[in-house]
C-alpha cells in the first residue's frame, strides 16, 4: 500500500455508539489517530498491530488504555469499533 495517497475515513454505526460512550479527551485523541492512520498506517508511533484470527482487521492503542479497530484498503480506512482494551476483546463483534 503506498502511504502517499490518503484515504478516506469511514465510521460504521457501532463506532460512532462507542465513541459517545468515552470523554471528550479520548474521542480527541482517536480523532487524532484516526487523521494519522489515514496519512500514513505504518507512522511509528501508532504501533498498528494485525488482529489474529480476523482478516484485514487491525488495532491501534488510543491514549494507552484503548484500543480502536479498523480495516483498510488502498482508498478506504473504516473505523469499526473503540473500547477499553480490557473490554473491547472480551465482547468483540462488528
Amino acid at each position: 500500500m503506498s502511504s502517499s495517497a490518503k484515504r478516506i475515513l469511514q465510521k460504521t454505526p457501532r463506532f460512532t455508539r462507542d465513541l459517545k460512550k468515552l470523554s471528550k479527551p479520548i474521542q480527541e485523541e482517536a480523532f487524532g489517530v484516526a487523521q494519522m492512520l489515514t496519512e500514513n498506517l505504518f507512522h511509528p508511533t501508532l504501533n498498528v498491530r494485525h488482529l489474529t484470527g480476523f482478516k484485514g482487521l487491525y488495532r491501534v492503542v488510543v491514549m494507552k488504555d484503548y484500543r480502536l479497530i479498523f480495516s483498510c484498503d488502498a482508498d478506504t480506512l473504516c473505523l469499526l469499533r473503540i473500547a477499553h482494551r480490557k473490554d473491547i476483546y472480551r465482547t468483540f463483534e462488528l
